[in-house]
C-alpha cells in the first residue's frame, strides 16, 4: 500500500496537452476521472505505459477504489489514453495504462508536477478544485517583468522562467467554468479551496498567480504532514487491517 513519506521528487512531471482542455475533453470527464487521470500520467514510464496499482491511484487521487475503477472506465475514449489487462510473469492478472504524452518542454502543453500528488494537495482538493486547477494552468502565462517585480528579482536572470513558482492567469470566469466542466455555483468554492491549499493566489480582480508547486507566502514549498495523510489512509482501509 502506498505510504506518504518525507521523500519527494521535485523533478518528476508529465506534460498535459492544452488541446485536451481547449477542446472540452477534460470538461466532459466525470469528476472521478479528472481525479485519477493526472495520477496515472505521473506514473508513465519511458515506454509510455503506467503501472500504478488501483490502491495507489486511490490514495493519491483522494477517491475510493471503486471510483478508481469507474474513473478509468470513464477515461475510455479520452484522447491518448487506454487501459488494458495483462498477465504478469507470475500468472497474476494486472492492469496497465498506455498513455500518449507530449515531449518535454512542449509549448502546447504545461507541466503537471508529481509533487502535487506527493504533497497530498491533489487528494485533499475538492472535486471542483481538481477540475479547475489544470484549466488555470492551461490558460496561464509567464511575464518576466511582472514576475520579477512581484518577487523583487532581476528580470534578466536567465533562470527566472525555469525556477518560477507560479504563472499568471486572467482567463474569464466563463471560460474557466466551461473548460473545467464545473458550475458557476461551485467556481467560488473551487477557487477558495485552491487558495487554501496554496495553489492559487489572488493578485487582483479576475487575476491569479497559479502555483506550479504549493508554496506559502514566503515562497517555501509546503505539504500536508505525513502522519495526517497516513492516518487518513489507515482510516479509509481500517477494515483490511483487522
Amino acid at each position: 500500500m502506498y505510504q506518504f513519506t518525507e521523500d519527494s521528487d521535485f523533478k518528476a512531471r508529465f506534460w498535459f496537452k492544452k488541446e485536451y482542455i481547449e477542446n472540452m475533453n477534460w470538461a466532459m470527464l466525470p469528476k472521478r476521472a479528472q481525479a485519477v487521470y493526472p495520477v496515472i500520467c505521473c506514473h508513465v514510464n519511458e515506454k509510455g505505459i503506467a503501472f500504478p496499482s488501483e490502491r495507489t491511484i486511490a490514495i493519491l487521487s483522494g477517491v475510493s477504489d471503486k471510483h478508481v475503477r469507474l474513473g478509468t472506465r470513464d477515461l475510455d475514449g479520452f484522447p491518448g489514453f487506454s487501459c488494458e489487462y495483462y498477465v504478469t510473469v507470475r500468472g497474476k492478472r494486472g492492469k496497465r495504462y498506455p498513455v500518449s504524452l507530449p515531449q518535454e518542454n512542449n509549448r502546447n502543453a504545461f507541466p503537471f508536477h508529481r509533487y502535487l500528488l506527493e504533497s497530498g494537495m491533489w487528494r485533499e482538493l475538492n472535486p471542483a478544485a481538481r477540475a479547475l486547477y489544470p484549466v488555470m494552468r492551461c490558460y496561464g502565462y509567464f511575464d518576466f517583468e511582472e514576475y520579477a517585480d512581484l518577487e523583487d528579482l532581476d528580470y534578466n536572470d536567465e533562470g527566472l522562467f525555469t525556477d518560477r513558482k507560479y504563472d499568471f492567469c486572467e482567463a474569464d470566469r466563463s471560460v474557466l467554468v466551461e473548460k473545467s466542466g464545473i458550475s458557476y455555483r461551485s467556481f467560488n468554492s473551487a477557487i477558495k479551496d485552491l487558495i487554501d491549499k496554496n495553489l492559487v493566489k489572488r493578485l487582483e480582480y479576475q487575476k491569479w498567480a497559479v502555483c506550479l508547486f504549493p508554496c506559502n507566502e514566503e515562497g517555501k514549498t509546503i505539504y500536508f504532514k505525513r502522519d495526517f495523510l497516513n492516518k487518513k489512509v489507515m482510516t479509509s482501509y481500517r477494515h483490511e487491517r483487522k
